[in-house]
């Protein structure tokens, strides 16, 4: 080998060098391990002998180490972990999470896979909870984790999580906390996922009537949506009673689509009422008048009244004709 070409490998061994520190946890494929590491195991003999003491700087410089330039070496995994730890005693918790999570990332096939999972999820939880406070203005006081971080936490591991069991626990605790939050047309699509991509868990016969109970609250703003969202409430309640037919709610599910039948009728009688008094288009309202009456077996209360509006709406709209001859 020339001199010349000596001086050109030895410029890009220099070159590549701070690179490799730089980037070193992501030159390798993920989950690749070396036999053995002697330094590695020093590193974290010492960040575990500083844990332990409470000199939280010392362990997590340790850590750092380990997982920055010896990412291949067996303990790198439990060096994640534990870092992550760290993070969670020094109560910088987003960056524990971080670590749980390039844990993850980095290492599907470690035993400490599962537990970096089952880590967040109890973080997630607290904060979703309320129990998780964080300092604001250095201290000052605490307040509770911000929710777009509570919900970016729970989606990860919605979508990370291998286990049914895992992803649904999340995906609930997600939509009561949208719920919380009043975003409650997130929530009802949160539960309605969880209930059709995890129908057999447990925690599917309550989503799904979350997803009914949202429907019904909804009719509550009174807006032009009422009958709409009466209609989807009332199959949600239906939905229950086919999907869970043996839940000790299934009946109660039937009785609140039978009412949600009746606010239906009721709510038609309400479009025709508005149209005989305030815009005035008879037609229209008889037209609605004489469907709230055809369904007297549901709503008995409103055909009454919608008779005797569609009386009311027929002579007026015959006063209108006999005066348009004249």
């Amino acid at each position: 080998m020339n001199r010349k070409l000596l001086l050109l490998l030895g410029a890009a061994a220099v070159v590549c060098l701070p690179m490799c520190q730089q980037f070193g946890e992501e030159l390798y494929p993920a989950g690749m391990v070396t036999a053995q590491d002697a330094e590695a195991d020093r590193l974290l003999a010492a960040a575990q002998a500083a844990g332990k003491s409470g000199n939280l700087s010392d362990a997590i410089d340790n850590y750092k180490e380990i997982v920055y330039y010896h990412s291949l070496a067996p303990n790198a995994a439990q060096a994640r972990y534990e870092l992550a730890g760290c993070y969670e005693r020094k109560k910088d918790f987003r960056e524990a999470f971080r670590q749980y999570d390039r844990l993850i990332d980095n290492y599907p096939q470690s035993t400490l896979y599962r537990s970096a999972l089952d880590k967040q999820l109890a973080m997630a939880f607290s904060a979703a909870k309320g129990e998780m406070k964080v300092d604001v203005f250095w201290g000052l006081w605490h307040a509770n984790m911000e929710s777009g971080v509570v919900i970016e936490w729970l989606r990860s591991i919605i979508n990370k999580a291998p286990y049914n069991d895992m992803a649904a626990t999340a995906s609930s605790i997600l939509a009561d906390y949208l719920v919380r939050q009043n975003r409650e047309e997130e929530a009802r699509f949160e539960y309605a996922r969880l209930v059709e991509k995890y129908p057999d868990s447990p925690l599917a016969p309550d989503a799904q009537l979350m997803v009914a109970q949202l429907w019904a609250k909804s009719t509550l703003k009174g807006d032009s949506d009422n009958l709409v969202n009466l209609a989807r409430a009332r199959e949600a309640y239906e939905e229950f009673s086919l999907r869970f037919p043996n839940h000790k709610d299934a009946r109660k599910a039937l009785g609140q689509a039978a009412t949600m039948d009746k606010l239906l009728v009721q709510q038609q009688l309400e479009v025709g009422r508005y149209y005989l008094e305030r815009s005035r288009e008879y037609t229209s309202a008889i037209f609605c008048f004489e469907d709230v009456i055809r369904q007297k077996n549901i709503n008995p209360e409103a055909a009454a009244e919608a008779q005797q509006l569609l009386n009311k709406a027929r002579s007026v709209q015959a006063a209108q004709k006999n005066a348009s001859r004249i």
